[in-house]
């Protein structure tokens, strides 16, 4: 979902509460996919601050010949990152919803 930051005159939306879907793509072709929904959690507006961004200034993509593809979705929009891509706390995110996140 997406909202007008409080207390702005202009149209400067805000994820809240998005429900986050990562997919990741091995090299043998095998799925792993897991969700997140940030409604609830104790540091969701980091989550969902983080999550907007990647999602409005992707990294660029550089797939590496056997290495995984991640493919995140959030809202109404998704991004495609190679394993190399995944660096800091954007690697944190994807590494905490596939491990803690619900099947997909």
């Amino acid at each position: 979902m997406r909202y007008p930051a409080a207390g702005t005159g202009a149209a400067r939306s805000r994820l809240i509460g998005v429900r986050v879907v990562v997919t990741q793509i091995a090299w043998d072709g095998s799925l792993r996919r897991r969700v997140l929904d940030t409604a609830g959690l104790p540091d969701a507006g980091r989550r969902e601050s983080l999550i907007e961004e990647i999602l409005a200034v992707p990294p660029p993509y550089r797939a590496a010949p056997g290495r995984p593809v991640y493919v995140i979705h959030a809202g109404d929009r998704a991004i495609v990152l190679g394993e190399d891509n995944l660096t800091g706390p954007l690697r944190d995110l994807v590494t905490a919803i596939l491990e803690g996140g619900s099947p997909a």
